[in-house]
């Protein structure tokens, strides 16, 4: 089982809500567990958030980190098509609208970052109508 620190701003919150979903997911734990990356997450409109993979732990920190492993850009818009199914995510990065720094020749960072955050998108968006943003509250 993965831990995922509770965040307190609106995008930290979003992704602590998707990964909270799947963080008994053996697949999911395949790919997070001893990644220890540091991911910055700018997703357009909104703030740059960091993202710590760190052996069971997920954290976040609104705003982004200057050594990070990775930095990934993309348009709300443009996240939205990928989780959908519109656009295929490797389109959109040979297309421009999903940019990924820090890949270099390591495919494993690719296919850890596919199975991480887009599958974890792909799997909300497939049932949005359940409560995944609904905070549960304590004692109840």
């Amino acid at each position: 089982m993965m831990e995922i620190q509770q965040p307190d701003d609106l995008i930290s919150i979003s992704l602590y809500n998707v990964f909270s979903q799947r963080k008994d997911d053996r697949k999911f734990i395949k790919y997070a567990k001893d990644w220890n990356k540091k991911i910055v997450l700018h997703i357009i409109p909104f703030y740059p958030v960091s993202v710590f993979f760190e052996g069971n732990r997920i954290s976040f920190k609104r705003g982004e980190i200057e050594n990070a492993d990775m930095k990934v850009t993309i348009h709300i818009n443009n996240m939205l098509d990928i989780a959908y199914g519109r656009v295929n995510p490797f389109y959109a990065m040979e297309e421009g609208k999903l940019e990924i720094e820090g890949l270099g020749e390591d495919s494993d960072k690719l296919t850890k970052f596919y199975n991480i955050f887009v599958v974890s998108m792909e799997q909300i968006a497939q049932e949005p109508n359940l409560n995944y943003y609904e905070i549960k509250k304590q004692g109840r």
